[in-house]
């Protein structure tokens, strides 16, 4: 049975997992999503294989985690991040403090879809576990599409649907996908070929890139 207080907190933990705020987003979601996406962060850094010289944006960067593993793997780069939450903004900015003091990291605040990146101008995108909050996924895609370099890659990441089913989330919050509504999107917003589904397995859960 599901109380009242059960759809509450489906609503406010679903929330927080899309825009963390307050001491819960700046304590607890920041630790949910530095141990949640732990494994799915390195199965994008292993697809994204940096090289020097790239030029790599995170959509949703959070607490920076990515960013920071990604940034270390080079001498020579560029490295950006964007998030909406100030919290996540915050603790993104000390993750990677180093990197920014010497103009390899760039941590933005602000919404990805409202912001003027310029065409062609990155090599390499990535967002992890955010694709369930994009309030209109075919703008999104196909202005990651256009922010790309010719030849240019995009690793997205998410959970399986069938475990995401079996959280208490909310479904008018987080918008699920199969893998092949994923694939459908991407195809529909300017990635016509070379889509590529990789999914990885850890104890009984699955990940999809």
């Amino acid at each position: 049975m599901v109380t009242i207080s059960d759809m509450n907190f489906s609503k406010f933990f679903s929330e927080q997992a899309r825009k963390p705020s307050g001491i819960f987003g700046q304590v607890v979601m920041s630790a949910v999503f530095d141990i949640g996406n732990a494994f799915l962060n390195n199965f994008v850094s292993e697809l994204l294989s940096v090289q020097s010289g790239d030029h790599v944006l995170d959509i949703g960067c959070g607490t920076g985690k990515l960013i920071s593993n990604l940034s270390s793997q080079v001498n020579e780069g560029y490295f950006e991040g964007v998030d909406y939450s100030n919290k996540m903004v915050s603790k993104a900015l000390k993750k990677n403090k180093k990197n920014i003091k010497i103009g390899k990291v760039k941590i933005i605040e602000g919404n990805f879809d409202q912001m003027p990146f310029k065409n062609s101008s990155f090599n390499k995108v990535s967002s992890v576990n955010t694709l369930y909050f994009w309030p209109q996924p075919e703008f999104t895609a196909l202005k990651i599409s256009n922010i790309l370099k010719p030849g240019g890659l995009l690793v997205v990441a998410f959970e399986d649907i069938k475990q995401l089913e079996q959280r208490n989330l909310n479904k008018d919050i987080f918008h699920l996908y199969t893998a092949d509504e994923v694939i459908d999107l991407l195809a529909k917003s300017g990635f016509s070929t070379d889509i590529t589904l990789i999914s990885k397995s850890k104890s009984n859960q699955v990940f999809h890139c």
